[in-house]
């Protein structure tokens, strides 16, 4: 069994700071194979943000993989956006964790969905690039992994379809071709807790939405995140959220996802 903690979206700089100490207090006891961060560290690429996300995965004991959201880029110093986008990211939250990680029977792989800039109008957005793809799959396919798990900020399957804020680039055609290689997807960037399936040649791959963790920027559903407990043939996704009445987090729901085609 592997236990995985999916968090997303955290943006220090709109943090519950009591909420920060209750989920590394619950990850540690916990003690899951590895944490995936997809993104939105920051609510604003500021220096002393990323210092506060710098501490906060500091302060973890299991591995944590993770990759950059459209937050992460500096929003009000432009020229840091446009000449070195990444570099605050990189130099703070990026020591203190990895873009991918083997571990056994585990192959996680981070692919940069965030641009600096792009042509239209709403920068958020996501964009997958082919050849980052190619490259995040080609090495899943390498391993002999049980479980080969990828993480982008921005979402590829979204429900309602890939519309607004899950208007993702290259997202639709890329679909397929992930799911052939891949057992699991984690994104963020919505605020929403969501699993959609696609079928692979032999297997269903899932696509798992996190909510943001434990920021006050809520959208519709109350900060938390997905623990994902995944065997051979099951994948269950338990959704966590805050306390209303205190600053912990509380089970809302679980659910078991199969992971053998025709097992509905």
């Amino acid at each position: 069994m592997t236990k995985l903690f999916q968090i997303a979206d955290l943006h220090f700089g709109a943090e519950d700071r009591d909420l920060v100490d209750a989920f590394v207090d619950l990850c540690n006891a916990s003690r899951p194979d590895a944490v995936i961060a997809a993104g939105d560290f920051t609510q604003s690429g500021r220096k002393s943000e990323f210092d506060a996300a710098a501490r906060f995965l500091g302060r973890l004991d299991p591995p944590v993989v993770g990759i950059p959201g459209n937050h992460d880029v500096p929003s009000r110093a432009l020229h840091r956006r446009f000449t070195t986008p990444w570099r605050r990211y990189e130099r703070s939250v990026g020591r203190h964790m990895t873009s991918s990680l083997e571990d056994g029977p585990l192959h996680i792989e981070g692919l940069r969905t965030a641009r600096r800039a792009q042509w239209q109008p709403d920068w958020s957005l996501g964009r997958i690039g082919q050849p980052s793809l190619g490259r995040a799959l080609d090495l899943l396919a390498e391993r002999d992994a049980d479980l080969r798990v990828l993480t982008c900020h921005h979402p590829i399957l979204a429900p309602g379809g890939n519309r607004g804020r899950a208007r993702t680039a290259r997202a639709g055609t890329s679909v397929t071709t992930i799911a052939e290689h891949c057992d699991l997807v984690l994104t963020g960037h919505l605020h929403e807790t969501f699993a959609l399936p696609a079928e692979g040649p032999s297997h269903t791959c899932w696509f798992v939405g996190a909510g943001t963790t434990f920021s006050r920027r809520t959208r519709g559903e109350p900060a938390g995140f997905n623990v994902l407990d995944i065997s051979a043939d099951t994948i269950r996704v338990t959704h966590h959220i805050a306390d209303e009445d205190r600053p912990a987090f509380i089970v809302r729901d679980s659910r078991v996802l199969p992971r053998r085609e025709g097992q509905y």
